[in-house]
């Protein structure tokens, strides 16, 4: 294609999403029994193509549990009307997949970019996809854009977190899943 123009030059991005969240919020009784959905950690899309590919991203804004230092999130993918499957589990059997983060020192506020996933839509359906999260304790809580204490005092940090999809055209897309 010649671009003489700005034509013949294919298009990348189809259809974009983004989802701003800065309530406060919190997932509780997370375990090492698999992995919990986080209710408000989520961005829905509904692609043009089935044969597209799906970007995901964000910015998600969260603290753990004072006992627990180590957390794992995955995407996981909710078709309307249809199924639902999480995009890493394939990574780690179920436990561990492949994106771990490690809260350093007793506490404090997190901020996590989430960067290039990326899912075959395989649907025209509304998607919604949501984190989810795993941690080797029990009983184990995460808070969404806050601290644990969040006592209404300057030191405890509260923060916004962001969740976007890019509908991305298949004809200029190459994917290559290599474990």
């Amino acid at each position: 294609n010649s671009g003489v123009s700005g034509t013949g030059i294919g298009g990348g991005v189809v259809k974009a999403a983004v989802r701003r969240y800065s309530g406060l919020a919190q997932t509780t009784g997370i375990s090492n029994a698999g992995f919990t959905q986080i209710d408000n950690a989520y961005v829905d899309i509904t692609p043009t193509s089935a044969s597209n590919y799906i970007k995901l991203g964000g910015l998600f804004t969260w603290e753990g549990s004072d006992t627990e230092a180590v957390y794992s999130f995955r995407w996981k993918k909710v078709i309307s009307g249809g199924s639902t499957t999480s995009i890493d589990s394939t990574q780690a059997s179920g436990n561990r997949p492949a994106i771990t983060y490690k809260e350093l020192g007793n506490g404090g506020l997190v901020s996590l970019q989430l960067n290039s996933i990326f899912d075959l839509s395989g649907t025209t359906s509304s998607i919604r996809y949501y984190l989810e999260v795993f941690c080797d304790g029990s009983g184990q809580t995460l808070y969404l854009n806050r601290t644990h204490a969040d006592l209404n005092d300057p030191r405890d940090e509260r923060g916004a977190s962001y969740f976007s999809a890019e509908e991305i055209n298949n004809s200029i897309f190459t994917f290559t899943n290599d474990s």
